[in-house]
């Protein structure tokens, strides 16, 4: 073979090398990659833009709208594309009708924008200066208003679907209901809670776009339609939640305590039918409102008396009629000074109902005495004192329990009736509730369904109820603090309601505040009616200065809440009468 003939075959061996490679490529490129390459083009030359999920309303226990939202939206611009914005008219020009260049960029959109925005045209011009691919212009505007942007069709503004919270019953509670993040998240109360069912999942998009970023009339579009958040309907019933309100507002200013809360609660399903703070305002999360009787924890005072004499009841150390020799001072050699009652006194005889309705410091210690601190503390920890009782809100507390070896020197005895311990309002009303339920412990639960966007519902599954004391301990109990109540002893008889049997404890703790100084929390808590019981009532009052004592300030507070929570719930009156232990040994 001569040199031209192996030429000639080196090169067609390159062109059939050549050929074999392109048919490769080509193959990789319209089967292998052929997908890929498909979905990057279509990137190029496609605009997505998300569609918001409508948040689920909050409602009260009958379907009251305690939070909604309403869509509005929010205006941008693209500061480099609007300055390629080219304003076209349609006009009629030597008997034809042309488009005809009425104005460019910036300033002709401003001018355009001004009137509907409620925006100067400077003030526009300004905001759409800059190099910014998204700069909002106007946040919150209305769909008609937007339908006119819309219709203007000037490329470079642009726009995001909102939904705006909106709050019907303005404050009505409001710590409850909590508060929503510029980014549509819950930052407090329900909305924090249940963000992830109330949020929805945000629907898109897509339309085909120019090479110059303009929407192609008649282009491809593509929707993928938002799915809803869940409603979550509350056990509050807003009716009942308004009054209270008001009642604690103006005890509060009364009294001029520095907060205030009161929890009224179903005995038999846990339910709470009011979760009420003083001075509300509609939810702001610029300014994020505690829950105080979820989220803070006070000394009981003589409210805790009644775990004192639960304790005894259940150890069969007292019966409500056993009889003690009540000194107006204790003198006890640990107890770092002398223990006295509240009014003086040069000694009574009274049996344990009576030192139970005239809240004896120094009786309640001899009646302490008669169990162990251990026995004391079991009871504490059986009522849930010191851990959340799990209700459906964040930040909760567990209040402040130490364990019954800790208890030295005066903390022992003071525990007696209620101090050197904390528990919260929803605690204690839990407690309350407690002893109506025949000692079974029910927690307490503030969601009574969630309606999901295709109309399922789900009721959430409550804790497991637990038996604190034995049935005839809550019921004698009960009858005793009736006497708080209906005996001329009693510190409660600014609670009666007429026609209502009630048991009822007041308490008045001193606590030491935040700058040193000395204050008290005026409490008082209590059952109706206690012939067959529906409700659970705690009342607290933090830090009043004028009429601090619980009789003059929250046991009123009390009654008045029992007057309005009977009348708009509609419970029947007692339909017996008290049968009183006596409170002293000659009744």
């Amino acid at each position: 073979m001569n040199q031209s003939a192996r030429r000639a075959r080196h090169i067609l061996l390159m062109v059939v090398l050549l050929l074999c490679v392109c048919i490769v490529r080509l193959v990789n490129l319209q089967i292998v990659q052929a997908p890929e390459l498909a979905a990057e083009g279509e990137a190029v030359r496609t605009s997505k833009s998300d569609i918001a999920a409508k948040r689920g309303q909050i409602t009260d226990a009958t379907g009251m709208v305690l939070a909604d939202s309403i869509l509005t939206y929010d205006i941008a611009v693209n500061q480099e594309n609007i300055r390629k914005y080219v304003h076209y008219e349609k006009q009629e020009v030597e008997g034809q009708t042309k488009n005809v260049v009425v104005g460019y960029g910036p300033t002709e959109a401003a001018r355009q924008l001004s009137e509907l925005l409620g925006m100067s045209t400077a003030e526009l011009g300004g905001l759409f200066m800059g190099s910014s691919r998204y700069e909002y212009v106007k946040r919150n505007v209305d769909a008609v208003t937007y339908r006119k942007i819309r219709a203007l069709n000037i490329y470079g503004i642009e726009w995001e679907a909102v939904y705006e919270r909106t709050y019907p019953n303005g404050a009505l509670a409001a710590p409850v209901i909590g508060t929503v993040d510029a980014n549509g998240k819950g930052s407090s109360g329900i909305e924090a809670q249940y963000t992830d069912s109330l949020k929805g999942i945000p629907g898109t998009e897509a339309f085909e776009i120019a090479p110059n970023g303009a929407v192609i009339p008649g282009g491809k579009q593509t929707v993928k339609n938002p799915v809803d958040g869940a409603s979550v309907a509350l056990t509050i019933h807003a009716d009942l939640q308004h009054q209270v309100q008001e009642l604690l507002d103006e005890r509060v200013s009364r009294h001029q305590a520095d907060w205030g809360s009161i929890v009224v609660e179903d005995v038999s399903t846990g339910q709470i039918l009011v979760l009420a703070d003083s001075n509300s305002t509609v939810p702001d999360n610029a300014n994020l409102q505690a829950v105080s009787a979820v989220q803070y924890a006070v000394e009981p005072g003589s409210v805790g008396k009644l775990v004192t004499f639960a304790t005894a009841l259940e150890a069969g150390s007292i019966t409500p009629t056993t009889v003690f020799n009540v000194p107006y001072q204790l003198d006890l050699a640990d107890a770092g000074g002398p223990i006295t009652d509240f009014h003086e006194h040069s000694g009574e005889v009274l049996t344990a109902t009576g030192i139970l309705a005239e809240s004896s410091n120094t009786g309640t210690v001899l009646v302490g005495q008669t169990v162990s601190d251990e026995q004391r503390y079991t009871m504490m920890r059986g009522l849930g004192f010191g851990e959340p009782t799990g209700i459906e809100l964040p930040g909760e507390t567990g209040g402040s329990v130490r364990p019954d070896t800790e208890w030295l020197g005066r903390d022992r005895y003071v525990s007696m009736f209620g101090q050197s311990y904390s528990i919260s309002p929803l605690q204690e009303a839990s407690f309350l509730a407690t002893i109506a339920n025949g000692g079974v412990r029910i927690a307490p639960r503030i969601v009574k369904s969630v309606t999901n966007a295709d109309g399922t519902v789900v009721i959430p599954e409550a804790p497991t109820p637990t038996q604190a004391m034995n049935a005839q301990t809550a019921q004698t109990l009960m009858t005793m603090m009736e006497s708080v109540v209906e005996d001329k002893l009693g510190t409660a008889g600014a609670a009666k309601v007429n026609g209502y049997r009630l048991g009822v404890k007041t308490g008045t703790a001193d606590i030491i505040l935040e700058d040193g100084g000395h204050g008290v929390v005026s409490t008082t808590a209590g059952l109706l009616p206690v012939d067959a019981p529906r409700l659970a009532i705690s009342v607290v009052l933090y830090n009043p200065k004028v009429g601090y004592i619980s009789s003059d300030s929250s046991a009123p507070l009390f009654g008045d809440v029992a007057k309005v929570a009977v009348r708009n719930l509609g419970i029947p009156a007692s339909s017996s009468s008290p049968d009183l232990y006596p409170t002293t040994p000659t009744q």
